[in-house]
């Protein structure tokens, strides 16, 4: 290597020397960066370090996750529409699709690993617990019963009993047509059939009374002017308390992978929260996602259901076992399975 004089620097230009020292230290920029980038711990091989990328790829990307729900949209699964909206499921990096059932169930989608969560009831769980499909409710949607006998009012019904021999429009469960007979009376004639429509069918007098919910069916019949009288199950049978919609999820998943499944109802609890406390924008919400609704309804029902998502304490979603194992017990003392469902059969609140 050359050294240069102090002496002979000394004798060059301002500007020259400039030159000089610029160009020193870029060399030493260069050789700074080669030796920076040689520390770097490197793959052992092209395929570590593609799947190192795929990884970090990954983890960016949401999960995808799909709920099915019971029915064509309503105000029960407000809150499901208020986290998509809000950005709820989104903010736990889940990417939802909110499906309606053709000819498979919510509980057969769900069973089959195609829907993750799925909108289903307590008592159409009985069959699939005795059959052994693997299917779980995770958390209640309405904390109180909302379903009753409902009738055209006339004089001379007053009460469960005055509809007993009277004509009952039944969908032939087993469970729901032992329920009505148990507050009813036993001698339920049937008419076989299902009614879109509860109110319309009773005005044109194709059954006399209809197992329904109040917060759609009755509603509807107050918002369509139509004098009618419900009679809540619970009133009648403390066992009948049964928790009516609820959230079921796959066996096979919660022991396998539950955190999408917690992450979904994190954003999910926020949605019926919001929904709780905000009726009338919720509604708003409701008929962005399913215009076809009609307004008046979903406005009405949305203010009545809006006071039944939460339970006393203010919480959504969870289960009181003593009410669920209350209507199982019932259903096994009359001798609708063949062996009694065990203590907190389907249910379990530790994915809240």
């Amino acid at each position: 290597m050359t050294f240069v004089h102090a002496s002979s620097l000394e004798l060059q230009p301002h500007s020259s020397l400039s030159r000089h020292w610029q160009f020193l230290q870029l060399i030493l920029v260069v050789v700074a960066s080669v030796l920076l980038m040689a520390c770097q711990p490197k793959p052992e091989n092209s395929a570590e370090a593609t799947e190192a990328q795929t990884e970090a790829n990954t983890a960016t990307e949401p999960t995808e996750f799909v709920i099915s729900l019971d029915w064509v949209p309503n105000t029960n699964h407000t809150g499901l529409y208020v986290a998509q909206e809000k950005g709820y499921f989104a903010e736990q990096g889940l990417d939802v699709q909110i499906v309606q059932p053709s000819e498979d169930s919510a509980s057969t989608l769900v069973a089959a690993g195609r829907a993750d969560l799925g909108v289903y009831f307590q008592p159409n769980m009985v069959s699939k617990l005795e059959k052994g499909v693997p299917i779980t409710a995770v958390a209640a949607i309405l904390q109180h019963n909302t379903s009753g006998l409902m009738t055209l009012a006339t004089d001379d019904i007053n009460s469960p009993k005055d509809l007993n021999r009277k004509r009952y429009s039944t969908w032939e469960d087993p469970i729901d047509d032992a329920t009505v007979a148990h507050i009813v009376g036993d001698n339920l004639v049937k008419i076989p059939g299902e009614a879109t429509d509860a109110t319309a069918a009773l005005r044109m007098n194709q059954f006399d009374y209809i197992l329904a919910f109040y917060g759609w069916d009755g509603i509807h019949a107050d918002v369509q002017g139509v004098d009618t009288k419900f009679f809540f199950l619970k009133d009648y049978e403390p066992a009948f308390d049964y928790y009516s919609p609820v959230l079921i999820a796959n066996n096979e998943a919660l022991q396998n992978n539950p955190e999408p499944i917690k992450k979904a109802l994190d954003a999910i609890e926020k949605g019926y929260v919001f929904a709780a406390n905000n009726p009338s924008e919720a509604t708003d919400i409701l008929l962005k996602y399913a215009p076809e609704t009609n307004e008046e309804l979903a406005r009405a029902s949305q203010t009545y259901l809006s006071g039944q998502y939460l339970n006393e304490a203010g919480e959504w979603g969870k289960f009181d076992y003593n009410r669920w194992n209350r209507f199982y017990e019932w259903v096994s003392d009359q001798g609708l399975v063949d062996e009694p469902l065990p203590p907190q059969a389907g249910v379990s609140n530790d994915y809240l």
